[in-house]
């Protein structure tokens, strides 16, 4: 009986074929969205990271430390008055203020990332580049994104909650996504070409 279940299913998912990826990518993603938040200690404005219930708060306050400086430079070279408090807090001259928490290192979107391109479809002699060559434009985009939300909260406050809760938090997972559609449409098949044109 169990065979034939199985059997079954292997024909649905067969059925589905164009649509397997697109399915493994969010079942995927929402595992290791899940894994982080159960796993991890997920207390954005808390100083304390915890993973298992051990301390792994310097690596994290480390890059919350790299993210701020960064963020400063952006502001200057834009010519933004600001303030720094607490290491971590930018202040505007509107009375507004922004935390940069540990929560903002974009360290969850990488390891959701991660997750995603290490058990998708593909050679795993090329996912290990693929997945380290994708950390600096996590990152870099991070920048861009906090740089952004700091901008609209300093000129344009009533639209806070739009761009930090709305538009660039579903933006850094399409993003994510974007760069699963290269992986499975180019860099996938691109060890798959080589070999059947070598036969």
């Amino acid at each position: 009986m169990a065979f034939f279940k199985l059997t079954k299913f292997r024909n649905r998912w067969d059925g589905i074929a164009p649509y397997q990826g697109v399915i493994l990518f969010f079942v995927i993603m929402m595992l290791a969205n899940w894994t982080w938040k159960t796993f991890v200690h997920d207390g954005d404005y808390d100083s304390y990271v915890s993973l298992f219930g051990y301390n792994i708060s310097w690596p994290f306050i480390k890059i919350q430390h790299e993210v701020v400086r960064v963020v400063s430079l952006v502001y200057v070279l834009f010519d933004l008055p600001f303030g720094i408090r607490h290491a971590t807090e930018f202040t505007f001259s509107n009375g507004t203020a922004s935390d940069v928490a540990w929560g903002c290192t974009a360290v969850k979107q990488a390891f959701i990332y991660t997750c995603i391109i290490a058990f998708s479809r593909g050679p795993w002699k090329h996912k290990w580049w693929y997945i380290l060559a994708a950390f600096p434009i996590l990152h870099t985009f991070n920048v861009i994104r906090i740089s952004a939300i700091g901008m609209v909260l300093a000129y344009h406050p009533h639209y806070f909650y739009l761009a930090h809760k709305i538009i660039f938090k579903y933006s850094f997972y399409f993003l994510i996504f974007l760069l699963w559609v290269l992986w499975e449409e180019v860099f996938r098949l691109r060890p798959l070409k080589k070999n059947s044109a070598s036969q």
